[in-house]
C-alpha cells in the first residue's frame, strides 16, 4: 500500500504540472538559496516566522542539488512543525522522518518509471539520475512485485 509521502508526490506533480523540485518550491512560495556549506552537508529546510527556505550546498553536483532540493521540500510538506531539517553526505538514515522525505523526494524524481528488465537498484537510480537511498526507500512500496 503506497504511503502518505508517494501519494503527496504524486498529487504535487499533478497539481505543479512538474516534477522539477525547484519549479515546485517556487510554485509553493518556498525560496531555494544556495549557499557554500561545509561539504558533509547537502542542504537543509526551515521556516523563519511565515517564510519557508531550502537551502543548497552551492558546491554540489547540479544531479545532487536536484536531490537534496526534493528531499527537503519533502520535509516542507512532510513535516510541518517548525524545525530545521539537514541533508548531509548522503541519503541513508533510521529516522522516520528522513525516511519519508527520501520517499517523497524519490516518488518526486522518479514518477513511474521503473527498472527495466535486469536493470539493478544502482543501474536504475543513475539512470533516473537519484542516489541510490531514494531508490531502496521505495521498493516496498512502490516496485511491489517489480525487478529491484
Amino acid at each position: 500500500m503506497p504511503t502518505h509521502s508517494l501519494h503527496l508526490a504524486r498529487e504535487v506533480v499533478k497539481v505543479c504540472g512538474t516534477n522539477d523540485p525547484f519549479i515546485v518550491a517556487d510554485y509553493l512560495g518556498i525560496e531555494v538559496c544556495y549557499e557554500n556549506l561545509p561539504s558533509h552537508i547537502g542542504g537543509f529546510f526551515t521556516r523563519i516566522f511565515d517564510s519557508a527556505y531550502i537551502v543548497v550546498n552551492s558546491e554540489k553536483p547540479r544531479a545532487w542539488q536536484r536531490a537534496i532540493a526534493a528531499h527537503e521540500l519533502g520535509h516542507a510538506l512532510l513535516h510541518t512543525q517548525d524545525h530545521a531539517f539537514l541533508a548531509t553526505l548522503n541519503f541513508a538514515t533510521h529516522s522516520k522522518v528522513e525516511r519519508q522525505a527520501n520517499q517523497f523526494a524519490a516518488a518526486l524524481l522518479i514518477g513511474d518509471e521503473v527498472p527495466a528488465e535486469n536493470e539493478s537498484i544502482y543501474e536504475f537510480a543513475q539512470r533516473m539520475g537519484v542516489p541510490v537511498e531514494f531508490v531502496q526507500s521505495l521498493q516496498k512500496d512502490f516496485f511491489m512485485g517489480g525487478n529491484i
